[in-house]
């Protein structure tokens, strides 16, 4: 077995869930890091080999962030944390792995809080950190990072056919969403949202502009945008990996995002490289009515999910 990694001089993000969300993990465990001039580890051991307390029902997900270069240590058997979740309270840890010593920052809820700059070295952040504000100071090393990410040369070449065209995009989720226990949690941007957001796109940006359309279930979104016009779908989903599907979708003059955190990465490249680019978000951003506000960059616009 590994030998345990001593993380107790730094600053620790806990992955979990899929590429969105472990991308506002490494940024948020990132900005703290880097505002206290500590190392960064980013735990992928959930990976490997979960924590029975872990909620069972999550869909299946592997680490994902390995084509992109941060300035942190990855760690994996040799984390304290592997097998032993840090939703534990100390006293339950796993003896003999250091993981009783470690502090843990819950976030509270899904909004922005502010108390996460008060965490010091040897803490690990456990949440989601999803919004733009948890990562202010390194958004544009992350940027470049997400830009310049080691993709494989197929993906580049795929990349290359897909061009740099004055066009707009939209990213319909279904996929893991399509659930009863996915559309009870975060809800599910419907035919009519994306029907009405391609329609504003087109009338800020031109009628005859094509929309490229990327889903995780093509044959399920052809059927439900059937009676647009001048829609280009993206039937091969094995062509790129994220990193290569978040920049393809990052392309263009505008972009109807779903609810999710993969589109949300997405728009904010977009809008990193334009900023008049009108980005399209649904709302309310969960099942439960919560609206997004943390979420979403105040210069997007957001119409009616249902």
């Amino acid at each position: 077995m590994a030998s345990v990694r001593d993380i107790s001089d730094g600053i620790c993000g806990y992955l979990q869930g899929g590429f969105g969300n472990q991308l506002f993990i490494l940024a948020a465990a990132w900005e703290q890091a880097d505002r206290l001039g500590c190392p960064l580890y980013i735990d992928a051991s959930r990976f490997i080999a979960g924590d029975p307390i872990e909620r069972a029902r999550e869909t299946p997900r592997d680490f994902e962030l390995g084509e992109i270069s941060f300035p942190g240590i990855v760690l994996r058997k040799d984390s304290p944390w592997f097998r032993n979740s840090p939703r534990r309270p100390a006293v339950a840890r796993r003896p003999g792995r250091g993981a009783s010593r470690l502090k843990v920052y819950r976030q509270p809820s899904l909004k922005y809080h502010e108390d996460v700059n008060r965490v010091t070295p040897g803490t690990t952040l456990l949440g989601y950190f999803q919004s733009w504000r948890y990562f202010g100071g390194i958004a544009d090393r992350l940027a470049t990072a997400l830009t310049d990410a080691a993709i494989s040369e197929s993906e580049a070449a795929h990349l290359a056919t897909l061009g740099e065209a004055q066009q707009m995009t939209a990213h319909v989720r279904r996929g893991d969403y399509l659930t009863p226990e996915a559309r009870l949690h975060h809800g599910i941007a419907s035919a009519s949202y994306f029907e009405r957001a391609i329609a504003l796109l087109r009338h800020l940006h031109g009628a005859a502009t094509p929309v490229r359309v990327f889903s995780d279930s093509p044959e399920i979104v052809r059927l439900e945008l059937a009676e647009l016009e001048n829609l280009e779908f993206v039937d091969d989903t094995s062509a790129l990996g994220s990193v290569g599907t978040v920049l393809a979708m990052s392309r263009g003059t505008g972009f109807a995002m779903s609810n999710s955190s993969f589109s949300w990465w997405a728009a904010w490249l977009l809008n990193r490289r334009d900023p008049s680019a009108t980005i399209i978000a649904p709302r309310p951003w969960q099942a439960d009515g919560q609206s997004g506000h943390d979420q979403l960059l105040p210069t997007w616009l957001t119409l009616d999910a249902r």
